[in-house]
């Protein structure tokens, strides 16, 4: 803000010293969407500003400055790659800035004015990951009750993103919407909650969410919307009352969106059935972009089949177009297209296996790569003699297969890895990292790669001793680890992956290569708080799902949990006051520590341990085998103990002095 004061909105106006407004992006009912620069962290962000001040009544200007904290506090508390991320909120004078990652502007809305309709194929990819989204919104207890193509965004790497949540509700929100007023877009809202006049509505659950996408894919497969009217009121009529016009267009889709398009709630699709289905329609295998950092330092080139002729970063200005492609839906047997139309079963529509919904049933393209370990999935489908006969006729030209070696009675080598081979391949070894946490893992234009810290030299001497000489580094977030490994979206991950039983039902470890105990960040004035006793009944923050917040709600019941997205929000939240503590593994607590050293103390008590591992797909014992031996050599080498003297010791010269390297307990 200029001088501290709340800024008027314009071009260059500083928004609390840190994020200077540049150019609008959008503009809606309740604000303006502009594209801002963080001064403080060097990037760009979206900056929303709300236009009430000054221009309704003290009662109705209260309701909105409410309603901003709610969409802020809904946003912050889920934390998913597939739902916009908030970086900060700010008030000042009854005026409420929100501050997010900068996602493209043009959403679904503005595609669909432009090209009329998408295709299935495509429709049914962007469904599946805003449905996804959607299923951690409902699992944090929250209901977004606006999802419609407007609300729909693309990351620049191509990725859908659910934002707009200035609406949204969750247990615990206050009530900020008047009786009988009515909450979301008509032609979206779902039948239950399109209440006559004078009656109360029935109580909005997650199957109202559902419905809203179900028509958002109609409208995006068909390209018009399935209920219309002239005034409001005759379109929640027709929601109500009329079914949705034949579809034409929507192929395989069709038993997903009339099962969405159920008007009784309790018989509507359930979002399991959903993603089920929409997994076979989008014929789910690894797409997303592949963001590597120059050795010149210079921001991430993303590349990826919706950035056509034109490369884009997740935070920097857009240098090409973002367009989906016009993918031709794919063929579909004529049997398994009548048997799913007429019954709605994945089964019966070519699903590969009832019994294991998550597995992939094909490629997009019948010519593209399949990975070894994706085929089996496949051969279990009606589909079955081609999905073979394409798959080894790509594994043997592309020579990932080679019977001899996959057979040999020593026991498997490192060509029976199939993500090995995959990134053979591709050239290069894919590495999900973290990207904010100080001395272990955080961008760095300066370094090659455009990262350093303790973990990223860690995933260099994997690369290296697995034998590649090119690393690229994907961010990954505390929820998204074990869905990012296992679509194949990245081939390991080393980023502060804590070893849990939970996990290893999912994920094979390698390691550990760090153990740290978990300890609380403190603002520095707090004299009177020693220990973990005296937190009882104060707000402590950590990241929702992570392994910490387990262990505070088992192990310390009266300590207040304020969960977030990120620990950068917690921290942000700590120093704005509004948390008495930040929770977490204490050498990322150090971190933190280190970049405000007059403003927080780290606690020094610290209760439980974390070991950290290289995070692998299942089934896969010689890489396993492979990484173990890197961390063994690295170790061996003291290379493990000069990274640790360059990057983590620093950061607490007391609480983290002369850390010895673990015992490797998950590797045999």
């Amino acid at each position: 803000m200029r001088n501290g004061g709340t800024p008027d909105g314009g071009p260059h106006t500083l928004v609390d010293g840190r994020y200077e407004l540049q150019r609008p992006l959008g503009r809606g009912g309740m604000g303006v969407v502009w594209e801002a620069y963080d001064n403080r962290l060097g990037c760009q962000v979206a900056v929303k500003e709300l236009l009430f001040r000054g221009a309704v009544d003290p009662d109705t200007q209260a309701q909105w400055v409410e309603r901003a904290r709610r969409e802020a506090r809904a946003i912050a508390r889920i934390g998913h790659e597939h739902v916009v991320a908030v970086h900060d909120v700010i008030e000042a004078d009854g005026q409420v800035w929100i501050v997010m990652e900068q996602v493209n502007p043009r959403s679904l809305a503005d595609q669909l004015q432009e090209r009329g309709r998408l295709a299935a194929l495509q429709t049914a990819r962007i469904g599946l990951e805003v449905l996804r989204g959607l299923r951690a919104v409902h699992a944090a207890g929250v209901l977004h009750r606006d999802v419609k193509p407007h609300n729909i965004l693309f990351r620049r790497d191509g990725r859908a993103v659910l934002m707009d949540f200035g609406i949204a509700t969750f247990e615990g929100a206050a009530q900020v919407t008047r009786l009988h007023e009515l909450v979301g877009t008509p032609r979206y809202l779902a039948p239950e909650l399109c209440t006559p006049h004078g009656r109360s509505p029935r109580e909005a659950t997650p199957a109202a969410d559902l419905w809203s996408l179900g028509v958002t894919l109609y409208e995006t497969v068909e390209g018009r919307a399935p209920f219309r009217g002239p005034t409001p009121y005759e379109v929640l009529e027709a929601v109500r009352e009329d079914e949705p016009p034949p579809m034409e267009y929507c192929g395989p889709l069709r038993p997903l969106i009339e099962g969405l398009l159920v008007k009784e709630p309790l018989e509507r699709l359930t979002a399991q059935r959903a993603e089920q289905l929409l997994q076979h329609v989008a014929q789910e295998t690894p797409q997303y972009p592949t963001a590597f950092y120059p050795e010149d330092g210079h921001p991430p080139v993303t590349e990826s089949p919706w950035t056509a002729g034109g490369s884009v970063t997740s935070t920097g200005a857009d240098t090409g177009p973002l367009e989906p492609p016009d993918v031709t839906d794919p063929p579909v047997p004529t049997a398994a297209a009548g048997s799913a139309a007429s019954s709605g079963s994945a089964a019966s529509s070519g699903s590969a296996d009832p019994s294991h919904p998550s597995d992939p049933s094909g490629s997009a393209d019948p010519g593209a790569p399949v990975p070894p370990r994706r085929l089996a999935a496949r051969l279990r489908g009606p589909r079955a003699w081609a999905a073979a006969a394409v798959a080894l006729v790509v594994l043997v030209t592309a020579g990932w297969f080679t019977v001899d070696r996959l057979t040999a009675a020593a026991g498997p080598s490192l060509d029976s890895s199939a993500t090995l081979r995959a990134a053979r391949e591709r050239g290069f070894l894919l590495v999900g990292v973290k990207g904010d946490q100080p001395g272990l893992s955080e961008r760095s234009a300066q370094s090659a790669g455009g990262f350093r810290g303790f973990d990223i030299d860690i995933a260099r001497a994997v690369a290296k001793h697995l034998g590649f000489d090119t690393v690229r580094f994907e961010v990954v977030n505390t929820q998204s680890r074990e869905y990012r490994l296992s679509t194949g979206q990245v081939d390991l991950i080393v980023a502060s992956y804590s070893i849990t039983q939970g996990r290893k039902e999912s994920v094979d470890f390698a390691g550990p290569y760090y153990v740290a105990g978990q300890d609380f960040l403190v603002p520095a004035r707090s004299t009177g708080v020693n220990g973990v006793a005296d937190l009882d009944g104060h707000k402590v923050c950590t990241v929702q799902g992570s392994t910490p917040e387990a262990r505070l709600r088992t192990e310390y019941p009266r300590i207040v949990l304020e969960p977030r997205a990120s620990y950068g929000l917690c921290v942000a939240d700590l120093l704005a006051g509004t948390v008495d503590a930040v929770s977490t593994d204490d050498v990322i607590l150090a971190g933190y520590r280190a970049q405000h050293p007059t403003e927080l103390r780290l606690l020094g008590a610290p209760f439980g341990s974390e070991q950290y591992g290289v995070g692998l797909h299942r089934g896969e014992p010689a890489l396993r085998a492979a990484v173990c031996g890197a961390i063994r050599d690295e170790i061996s080498s003291g290379r493990w103990k000069s990274s640790y003297n360059t990057y983590l010791k620093p950061l607490a010269p007391k609480e983290l002095a002369d850390q010895l390297p673990p015992d490797q307990t998950e590797c045999g």
